[in-house]
């Protein structure tokens, strides 16, 4: 009771006192010990009572179970009869529910028997119950667990593999999924995860086990079901992360960053299958479906492997339960061009409720879903979504840049056509057309990642120094979870302003020069420049 600095005994030798010899032994084996006498065992599996104090079971390696109500001061042999000599009591679990109701994974297979064995008492070890049907022969079982938080859900990890049963016991079910086909020795459940220990074959997550304690008769029945998901965290990703790992390097894989978003379908859908989430204001904040088509990364575009910015996979509409990860962004905006480095991203979503919205098999179902802030940082929400506003009044500015930024690159390539085809009067308004083009625009970079690594000595009322500004900007904001900074505000309202001078300078050189010069280019019997 002083964290392991002294100790004292709370139980008599709990082991068999002759457990004989095992009947797998030959007798020459047997005999081929540096130890005299018998074999003992020792104890194997220990489980206090999570809801009742003073209450422990203990189990031993030569089967044996043992009760004790006063925490140690006195125990009970409540082995089930059953249980012979050298059968492993390889794990015993507490209800979480019912002081009297325990469950006890025996493993025999030293014995010869491969047969599953799980055992579960009501009465306090008065009686057991053998409960493994649907668990086949060969899969052995290591551990069952309790799940905290549903009754009746439990975990058992066999020799080959997870298995799930809905009501206590009485019936089980592979939940095997990408897992390998080995050995579990161990099992835990923390938090809302599933945690699976194997022999040789590493640790493995399944990340939110919402589903598995929504899971009912009804849910199988319907034609649809959307699933009830638990509070996202928002964690602000890291700037950088390093350069990914290749495919062929073992790694471990992190739990997805983000809402996890789980759905049924009975039978396959013929229709497109939509997963919306919807803010407190009925704002429609992102769209998935089963219809969209992943844009695969422009190479020609990206100067990095596309694994760095590969799509991510529409929604499932074939029948069976799917699993869609919302990453707590917006949809990326519209008309802003994509970053040969950071990809496509909307806006980082603030705290708040959201709504859940999937349409499938001619109906709509909805679900409350709470999004928090990481619990590390000193940030408040009023923090967080002040700086979600800033974002998005930046996010507006870079779209009206942009939109022109796409016009001049339009005109661009147009007046490139027409070299060496003007003459005369028209090849002057057209060199004096681009002058006035790059003066407002800015000249077109070298490369697409020139904006992003440097600062060329651009004018900065121009609209690509305005659009690489803004995108700066842009990350600066959301660089961190906190409140914005009086620079921040400051620069985003002299960026606005330049914005506001640039915009109309623009707008009269299409209004005024520009059919002038096409005026010139028609006498000449060359094409017109048009505006997209």
């Amino acid at each position: 009771t002083d964290a392991g600095r002294h100790w004292e005994k709370v139980s008599p030798d709990l082991t068999r006192e002759n457990p004989a010899v095992p009947p797998t032994l030959d007798a020459l084996t047997a005999k081929d010990s540096p130890v005299a006498g018998p074999r003992r065992g020792v104890v194997y599996t220990i489980a206090p009572s999570p809801v009742r104090d003073a209450l422990l079971w203990c189990g031993t390696n030569d089967g044996l179970i043992w009760k004790s109500v006063d925490d140690g001061r006195h125990w009970d042999d409540v082995t089930p009869r059953e249980l012979s000599p050298w059968s492993m009591i390889d794990m015993l679990e507490a209800s979480h529910f019912d002081a009297d109701t325990a469950y006890a994974a025996v493993d025999r297979h030293r014995l010869d028997d491969i047969r599953p064995h799980i055992y579960r008492t009501k009465d306090g070890g008065k009686s057991w119950k053998a409960i493994v049907s649907g668990i086949p022969a060969g899969s052995y079982v290591n551990v069952v667990r309790d799940d905290p938080e549903r009754r009746g859900l439990l975990y058992a990890g066999t020799e080959t593999g997870v298995f799930v049963s809905f009501d206590d016991g009485d019936h089980w079910q592979p939940l095997q999924l990408n897992l390998p086909n080995c050995s579990v020795r161990d099992i835990a459940v923390h938090g809302g995860d599933l945690v699976v220990a194997t022999h040789g074959r590493s640790f493995w997550v399944l990340d939110d086990l919402a589903p598995l304690r929504e899971l009912a008769p009804k849910i199988a029945a319907a034609p649809a079901w959307l699933f009830a998901p638990r509070e996202a965290i928002r964690f602000h990703p890291g700037a950088f992360q390093g350069t990914p790992f290749p495919k062929d390097e073992p790694a471990g894989e992190n739990p997805p960053n983000g809402a996890i978003l789980d759905y049924f379908l009975k039978t396959s859908s013929t229709v497109s299958v939509a997963i919306e989430i919807v803010d407190g204001k009925g704002e429609t904040v992102r769209r998935y479906a089963s219809d969209d088509k992943p844009r695969p990364p422009d190479v020609s575009r990206i100067v990095v492997t596309p694994d760095w910015v590969s799509p991510a996979q529409p929604p499932a509409a074939t029948a069976g339960m799917h699993r869609v990860v919302w990453d707590l962004r917006y949809a990326p905006a519209k008309g802003i061009p994509v970053s040969p480095f950071l990809g496509a991203a909307g806006l980082l979503a603030p705290p708040g409720r959201y709504t859940v919205r999937l349409t499938a098999a001619g109906t709509m179902l909805t679900q409350p879903l709470v999004v928090r802030r990481d619990p590390r940082i000193k940030a408040t929400d009023a923090d967080l979504a002040a700086e979600f506003d800033l974002a998005r009044q930046i996010q507006d500015d870079r779209v009206r840049v942009s939109a022109a930024r796409a016009q001049a690159d339009s005109i661009r390539k147009q007046l490139a056509a027409l070299k060496g085809k003007a003459t005369g009067n028209a090849s002057a308004e057209v060199e004096s057309f681009t002058k006035k083009l790059d003066a407002i625009a800015g000249p077109p970079p070298a490369s697409p990642e020139e904006d992003f690594f440097a600062e060329p000595p651009i004018a900065q009322e121009t609209l690509r120094r305005l659009a690489t500004s803004f995108q700066q900007l842009a990350r600066a904001v959301e660089s961190a979870d906190a409140a914005p900074t009086p620079d921040l505000l400051s620069g985003y309202r002299q960026r606005h302003q330049t914005l506001s001078q640039t915009l109309p300078r623009w707008e009269a050189l299409l209004r005024e020069d520009l059919p002038r010069l096409n005026e010139s280019l028609m006498a000449s019997g060359l094409t017109v420049i048009k505006v997209e």
